[in-house]
């Protein structure tokens, strides 16, 4: 009767391992599930702290940007184009570029039409340039050019836009910009430009 009576037990003991087993299994599985919501929720919650902060950085940069231009109407109010150019030739052997940019862009987009306009353009142009923008220095250069294509920059604007598409590998409109050059303006920049087809020709 008592072996009936431990066999019995075990049976008993068993039967509640088993159940406290499974309940452990349970538990671990509900831990698990949990951890990866939690883990997925901090991960969104995380692409949303950086969201928020792109926005933030974005709208300062904005509200700077918008200052620094109503900054730059001010100082051109009621200034020569001449006075407006000098100072912006100075920033920007100064190595102040984008302010220089500022004042001549404010400029020509309070006096739009202005004969001084190609000019200005070329000076934007060579902000960009110098900080290695390429691409809007070539829109600036280009810009230059069609304003006034007799006028004291063409040349250079010219010839300026031909080593912007030199450094954009555009090689065709780079030799043809310069051929334009040598055809249309007699001078220094035609002899540069003779002298960079000659080194392209070479090269072939």
């Amino acid at each position: 009767m008592k072996k009936i009576f431990d066999v019995a037990l075990v049976c008993v003991l068993f039967c509640q391992l088993s159940s406290a087993d499974s309940s452990l299994e349970d538990l671990s599985e509900s831990n698990r599930l949990l951890t990866g919501k939690v883990e997925v929720l901090e991960k969104k919650l995380e692409e949303m702290e950086k969201k928020f902060s792109a926005m933030e950085s974005a709208q300062s940069q904005k509200a700077k940007e918008e200052a620094s231009a109503r900054e730059a109407e001010l100082l051109v109010a009621n200034k020569k184009p001449e006075d407006v150019i000098k100072t912006a030739k100075k920033l920007i052997e100064e190595g102040s570029t984008a302010e220089a940019r500022g004042l001549l862009s404010a400029f020509i987009s309070k006096n739009p039409g202005n004969i001084y306009s190609g000019m200005m353009a070329y000076y934007v142009g060579k902000s960009f340039f110098l900080e290695k923008d390429y691409q809007n220095a070539a829109i600036e250069y280009m810009k230059s050019y069609k304003t006034n294509p007799k006028g004291s920059k063409s040349a250079a604007a010219l010839y300026k836009l031909a080593l912007c598409f030199k450094q954009l590998n555009e090689m065709d409109k780079h030799k043809t910009t310069l051929e334009k050059i040598v055809d249309e303006y007699p001078g220094p920049f035609s002899k540069k430009a003779s002298q960079e087809l000659k080194t392209i020709k070479n090269a072939s």
